[in-house]
């Protein structure tokens, strides 16, 4: 069985997807909301896979000061997202982030999972892509019956995720662009590797745009949907438009 990790932040303004703010009609507040209805959907995904699920996040003491809340701790900012989505959120194991990069929180994790503790597989998923379901993460686990490295393509070179039988050296390993930087670390380790069906990740309102089309067309056609961002992007009234410089996103 494939041990489900969900990589997660806790969604506060300006820490999770600036450049959605900057890009995209959404406040730094709404984005931060974008995230939290994101990583909704990533854990509805994995609780529904055949895997256990482990939400690995990043606490306050690995934050910037200025993202800290002396109101709500990290974790019980990721915890309130967990229980919308889990359907047992008491099963989800939690554990904090251990590294200064992501390179080396990822490794850490991984390494740690595969050789501490003795699991079989691992598989690493982003919190920021909607559009993957719990078939793609059950597709994930049958193919590292065969391959020891699963990798899952996004756009501009980034991953949906990554999934290890073995690990790497993960220094640089998610160095742009991530695809190729993690096929050539599997190589150097004479891995073997497949690859899943490439999905969206959002970081920026041109990623949120073609999210947002998909969702709103399959909607239409009566097809399954991302609940969570389904749900944030009626709230806000999200649609495209043919703007001046190609599809552009707006609000009602």
């Amino acid at each position: 069985m494939t041990l489900v990790v969900v990589l997660a932040e806790p969604p506060r303004e300006g820490l999770v997807l600036p450049r959605l703010a900057e890009t995209s009609p959404l406040s730094a507040a709404e984005a931060a909301d974008c995230y939290a209805a994101l990583l909704a959907d990533a854990v509805f995904a994995a609780d529904q896979s055949g895997g256990d699920v482990l939400v690995n996040y990043r606490d306050d003491d690995a934050l910037p000061d200025e993202f800290v809340d002396a109101d709500e701790a990290a974790e019980e900012a990721v915890r309130a997202v967990v229980d919308r989505a889990a359907e047992d959120p008491a099963a989800v194991r939690f554990e904090v982030q251990v590294g200064s990069t992501r390179d080396g929180r990822v490794g850490n994790t991984v390494t740690h999972l595969l050789r501490e503790e003795g699991e079989n597989s691992v598989l690493v998923l982003d919190g920021n892509a909607p559009l993957v379901g719990r078939k793609d993460v059950d597709s994930a686990a049958m193919r590292l019956r065969t391959s020891d490295v699963v990798v899952g393509p996004a756009t501009d070179g980034r991953v949906w995720t990554a999934a290890f039988c073995e690990p790497i050296d993960f220094d640089g390993a998610f160095a742009t662009p991530a695809v190729e930087t993690l096929v050539d670390r599997a190589a150097d380790a004479d891995l073997d590797v497949d690859f899943l069906p490439s999905y969206r990740t959002v970081e920026t309102g041109s990623d949120l745009a073609d999210v947002v089309a998909l969702i709103r067309a399959r909607a239409k056609a009566g097809r399954i949907v991302p609940k969570f961002t389904t749900e944030f992007v009626r709230e806000h009234g999200l649609h495209v438009v043919d703007g001046e410089d190609g599809p552009e996103l707006v609000r009602d």
